[in-house]
């Protein structure tokens, strides 16, 4: 199974942002003063990749820019290397823009490919990566098909299997453009053409020679950071980041199969020392198997002296099972949810 990131050089500067935030803002990834990657209010606007900056601004005049950065995006594909480990062990980095399971011994554990497919692209969503999938027999073919967004081998575009340029080029002359198509031309007429390396792509492929890969192996401890796009002052919007950053724990540990004590949320403030959140348990937890997980607080509210009836509570922002942002007090009397996040 093929997880394909078509923007992750964006996802990986932008998704510490709430969707609220700016939602129809356009926002781009250049590379040699060119657009690598843009969202999708910019594509709306008509910014397509490979436009230069100057275009892309005459189209979208409120676009914002970000540089290129290499090393968040290695980072990002392997936490979500790391987060995909909980469905099997055998997961490998595709780079720059895929993620790449061997699921056959999993498929019957999670109810089969779709329903896979599905808590997949559920999970993702919720650590902030849109993705690609699809299934194949092989990881070179389902990378392909996750590419080209086809069902089958044989209708797959061309272009998908990533041929250098100049064949590329010559296949759409000689009029190739899908898969079946060039798998139909004389073996011995494609190789003096388009190299050996082709011929060899398209037997791992179809499973006619092997292919080696190397799996990706969790770190033993888990380290995350999420870099937000601009300065938030509300706390609704750390809290959005901090989710994702705690559903991505949740995935490491559960490919660990391991649990936490407790762990420490850090904030960065500007002009200001970090702000240092401590969170402990009582018991090694998963953070999924709780009623509800404490992610801010107490923050005290005392209220009604003056006419003698006292009422004292310690407010919590809490995250539910479900996945829920809520506010809950302490009482004397117990526990108490006084609302949700929108």
């Amino acid at each position: 199974m093929a997880l394909c990131f078509p923007r992750i050089a964006l996802e990986a500067l932008l998704r510490g942002r709430a969707p609220p935030e700016g939602a129809d803002d356009p926002w781009a990834v250049a590379e040699n003063r060119s657009v690598l990657v843009c969202n999708g209010a910019a594509a709306a606007a008509g910014v397509r990749p490979g436009s230069a900056l100057a275009a892309a601004w005459a189209l979208a005049p409120r676009l914002r820019v970000l540089p290129r950065d290499p090393a968040a995006e290695t980072g990002a594909l392997e936490a979500v290397a790391a987060w995909a480990c909980q469905f099997t062990s055998r997961v490998s980095l595709e780079p720059p823009q895929a993620v790449l399971l061997e699921v056959e011994g999993s498929l019957r554990l999670f109810g089969g490919a779709g329903r896979l497919m599905a808590r997949l692209r559920s999970g993702l969503a919720g650590i902030g990566f849109e993705a690609l999938l699809a299934a194949g027999p092989t990881a070179r073919a389902a990378l392909w098909l996750a590419r080209g967004e086809s069902e089958t081998l044989e209708t797959l575009p061309v272009g998908a299997i990533a041929p250098a340029p100049e064949a590329l080029a010559l296949l759409h002359r000689i009029g190739v453009g899908t898969l079946g198509e060039l798998m139909r031309l004389p073996r011995a007429g494609v190789a003096p053409r388009f190299g050996q390396g082709l011929l060899d792509e398209l037997d791992r492929a179809l499973g006619k020679i092997p292919e080696t890969r190397a799996f990706f192996v969790p770190p033993e401890r888990f380290s995350a950071q999420l870099e937000l796009p601009a300065p938030v002052a509300q706390a609704e919007s750390v809290l959005f980041a901090a989710r994702r950053l705690l559903l991505q724990l949740e995935g490491f540990l559960a490919a660990r199969q391991a649990g936490v004590r407790g762990f420490a949320l850090s904030l960065l403030h500007r002009g200001a020392p970090p702000a240092r959140i401590e969170i402990g348990f009582s018991a090694p937890r998963r953070l999924g198997e709780n009623d509800f997980v404490l992610l801010a607080g107490p923050e005290r509210i005392e209220a009604g002296w003056w006419d003698g009836e006292d009422v004292v509570r310690d407010y919590f922002i809490a995250r539910t099972r479900a996945g829920s942002l809520s506010w809950i007090y302490r009482a004397t009397e117990g526990w108490f949810l006084h609302g949700l996040f929108a």
